[in-house]
């Protein structure tokens, strides 16, 4: 268990520090979106007893699995946000798309959301996220483009 509460407090603060970054930064509405794919080889280099080996399901052990995670904090007063609602849909530009509901990860108010995606073809690949929050009306969107490299 620590194992996992210390992964997913380095993957939250990978993410965090990416704030710097506007390559990995969307804002959409009053909502700042940090980003970031990995591929499921690196997340999945545990042996089955490990807490992350059964995250979203577990890694299959495809390689053309990519783990999409997403930190959210609130524009205005920087404050993480933990109980939103993610969605997210991948698609190859020109081909069809692959939506999941991001799950939530970590402990306490370190909350981030993610998911496995299928990204098998050379792209570029456009993801469109959309979040909702409890304490707001509607759904905002936003969406990035993403090269496997």
């Amino acid at each position: 268990m620590k194992a996992l509460i210390f992964l997913m407090a380095l993957l939250a603060t990978a993410v965090a520090a990416g704030q710097g970054n506007a390559g990995q930064h969307l804002l959409i509405g009053d909502t700042d979106v940090y980003y970031g794919l990995t591929s499921s080889a690196a997340v999945g280099a545990h042996d089955a007893s490990h807490p992350e080996a059964s995250m979203h399901g577990g890694v299959s052990g495809n390689r053309h699995k990519y783990h999409l995670v997403v930190a959210l904090f609130d524009h205005l007063t920087q404050e993480r946000i933990s109980d939103a609602s993610v969605t997210a849909a991948v698609r190859e530009i020109g081909l069809g798309e692959t939506r999941r509901k991001l799950e939530p990860m970590g402990s306490g108010d370190t909350i981030s959301y993610g998911a496995y995606f299928e990204m098998s073809g050379a792209g570029p690949y456009r993801v469109k996220l959309n979040v909702r929050r409890p304490d707001r009306p509607g759904t905002v969107s936003g969406e990035f483009e993403y090269r496997l490299q």
